[in-house]
């Protein structure tokens, strides 16, 4: 993946901004309440973990610039309720314990807009690219019938329609195991949800 400096810049400023916050936020709440305070800090490490994707992969929003990164070597044909699967190879884990950069997801999900409405199965026309929008990003390895634990939500406090574990699954006719993660386009069926109701 092609280094991108600002992006690690912003990636590093909205860490000190954010823990700032949540320090100011901690001090407050443990005048309050005390213990508390411990719950709020887990439950802002997924929020930034999500953020850190979000920021990382917001370049992505260009698909040329994704292809460019090596992401369009193989894609998918369009799936309903989530879209185009866009694969880096190279940045897909060996099995559930490889250590996972939260800021190189190996697939970017693309979802359609104007006049380009693909059925079920078909294959991603090229000069279609300027009509695709990024919704997600998917983590992967090549480990079946194992979840992976990429982000902290076992430890949030926050209410969660789906689990990271509940999201992950095969990836229908390759040996992979994925999971959705809805950054780009809020997903009422929740971030770690497969597929995305708003999108069909």
């Amino acid at each position: 993946m092609t280094h991108n400096a600002s992006v690690d810049e912003s990636i590093a400023i909205g860490r000190r901004t954010a823990l700032k916050t949540v320090g100011l936020g901690l001090a407050g709440t443990a005048l309050l309440t005390g213990p508390v305070g411990a719950v709020s800090a887990r439950s802002d490490e997924l929020s930034h973990e999500l953020k850190q994707t979000r920021a990382a992969t917001r370049t992505y929003r260009n698909v040329a610039t994704a292809r460019e990164d090596g992401y369009g070597t193989m894609v998918s044909p369009y799936v309903p309720n989530m879209g185009f699967h866009f694969v880096n190879p190279g940045l897909v884990a060996a099995d559930a314990d490889t250590e996972v950069n939260l800021s190189e997801p190996p697939i970017l999900v693309y979802y359609t807009t104007g006049d380009y409405n693909p059925g079920p199965g078909d294959v991603h026309d090229p000069a279609h690219d300027d009509d695709l929008r990024l919704g997600a990003v998917e983590f992967a390895h090549a480990e079946t019938g194992v979840a992976g634990n990429v982000f902290s939500d076992e430890s949030t406090s926050r209410t969660l329609k789906v689990s990271e574990s509940d999201g992950w699954g095969p990836i229908p006719g390759a040996p992979l195991m994925a999971v959705h993660v809805w950054v780009h386009r809020g997903n009422p069926a929740g971030v770690f949800n497969p597929t995305n109701p708003t999108i069909e």
